[in-house]
């Protein structure tokens, strides 16, 4: 190296979830665990690191923490609430002991067609990372933790309707935080009009996935260059706008194939395909396997012999 060439600057990691792999892309994708069960691990420490596609609500009950969101230090006290979208380089030092929950959520969980109607209702807590103190408000944080407990209670002991008692207690956790938010100034990291277009692209694919859009299509409404489209994607996903599209078709695929019992053909033609064989090409392509391999495959995993 020259010996006036600057220094490499370090890598800031992405993961799935703190190192695990493979859990992001997971159709049914919902995690939760106490803050003590990780960070103790770790000196109580989680250094800087970000998750591509996923939705962080840290939830402190007791004790504080150093918040490092997006290159800024915040100190938060128990009880309060921070709020992390996919991408924004976080981490935290917490105190010795502290209680709370960290809930992780797919953000394709989020902008889901069949919340149409509460998405513009939570879209300010997509759009940049927030802090949000609950000093005062000891009614939504009692709602907030007895709810997260609850979410806690399901995942690891599985019973009738996970799905459905997953999705309705994860709507009542971010919508008490939403009006929170409407009630009180909120120190937000800002993120400028780059995140607020990448979501508005994002339900822009939500709405029209089926429909097949062309990516110059998505650019024409956003009113821009397929090529800043591109360059979004790529910074806030990882890649092209492409490849989000079909990412969103895919995940739509595994759904049907998992909680359905219609054939391959019948989910094709769902998903907007004319020619069957062309779906079962593509899906095969991206999962590494065909669309009744894959089902075989996700029965044998939820019923074991």
């Amino acid at each position: 190296m020259h010996p006036n060439s600057p220094a490499p600057v370090p890598l800031i990691e992405s993961y799935d979830l703190y190192g695990e792999a493979g859990v992001g892309d997971d159709p049914e994708f919902v995690h939760i665990e106490d803050i003590r069960s990780r960070s103790r691990l770790y000196q109580w420490r989680i250094t800087p690191h970000s998750h591509r596609r996923m939705f962080q609500v840290v939830y402190i009950d007791g004790g504080g923490a150093e918040v490092w969101l997006d290159g800024a230090t915040h100190r938060m006290e128990g009880p309060g609430v921070i709020c992390i979208p996919g991408g924004v380089v976080h981490g935290f030092t917490f105190e010795p002991d502290t209680e709370g929950w960290v809930l992780t959520v797919s953000e394709l969980q989020l902008i889901d067609a069949r919340y149409r109607r509460s998405r513009k209702l939570l879209e300010p807590l997509f759009h940049a990372p927030l802090i949000l103190s609950l000093e005062g408000a000891p009614g939504d944080a009692a709602l907030l933790n007895r709810t997260l407990e609850q979410m806690n209670v399901e995942f690891h002991w599985p019973r009738l309707g996970r799905e459905s008692m997953f999705e309705w207690l994860m709507r009542m956790v971010l919508m008490t935080i939403r009006r929170r938010v409407e009630d009180q100034t909120v120190r937000a990291a800002d993120s400028g009009d780059r995140r607020a277009r990448f979501v508005r692209f994002r339900q822009l694919v939500e709405d029209h996935y089926r429909d097949h859009w062309p990516v110059g299509a998505y650019a024409e409404d956003l009113a821009v260059s397929q090529g800043v489209l591109n360059r979004l994607c790529q910074g806030f996903a990882g890649k092209g706008a492409g490849e989000v599209i079909q990412d969103r078709v895919m995940l739509e695929a595994e759904r049907l194939l998992i909680y359905t019992s219609a054939s391959a053909a019948q989910i094709a033609y769902e998903l907007g395909y004319q020619d069957p064989a062309y779906f079962s090409r593509a899906f095969k392509r991206r999962k590494g396997m065909a669309p009744g391999r894959f089902r075989a495959d996700r029965m044998k995993r939820q019923y074991p012999t």
